[in-house]
């Protein structure tokens, strides 16, 4: 059985990022603007307290590029709302289609609705478009390239406060 621990530093969940997301590139770029922001939380699954991370995220209070605060999902005024970013979002490749990036998302998900909740969106990777709509996000606009990592789409889903 996986132990969610929510609120671990950006210290905790910065390896795996580096492991598995950007394989191969200087580890600084698992550092993320916003990581060390008091509003972020970060989550790591590890299946005892001690053991090795396995799955990680963040969910960092980050403004949207302007075309993903517009649609009939997102009621103006937009900007007046709330919003958060996931990012990071990794699972050890040994352990990935355990429903760990799912304990990760959803418990970033409860992070968001006990802040008041808002809209939470992400750059989706390619790859992981089907994970997010399972999980009711709706995507907006095309997929486009994110350097040195690949096809990604923006992706967003409305949080109620807890």
């Amino acid at each position: 059985m996986a132990v969610v621990a929510g609120e671990v530093p950006p210290e905790t969940v910065r390896p795996l990022r580096a492991e598995v997301l950007r394989p191969g590139l200087p580890a600084d770029l698992s550092a993320y603007p916003g990581d060390d922001d008091p509003d972020s939380r970060h989550v790591a699954v590890r299946h005892d307290p001690e053991g090795p991370v396995v799955a990680v995220g963040s969910l960092l209070a980050d403004m949207p590029p302007a075309f993903l605060a517009e649609g009939p999902t997102v009621p103006a005024p937009a900007t007046a709302e709330r919003w958060w970013r996931i990012r990071g979002m990794a699972t050890a490749a040994d352990r990935r289609g355990e429903g760990l990036g799912r304990q990760v998302l959803d418990a970033l998900l409860d992070a968001a609705a006990r802040a008041g909740g808002g809209v939470v969106w992400c750059n989706a990777r390619a790859a992981a478009l089907d994970f997010y709509l399972r999980a009711g996000f709706e995507p907006v606009g095309e997929v486009f390239e994110e350097p040195l990592i690949g096809p990604h789409r923006a992706m967003r889903r409305r949080v109620p406060p807890a």
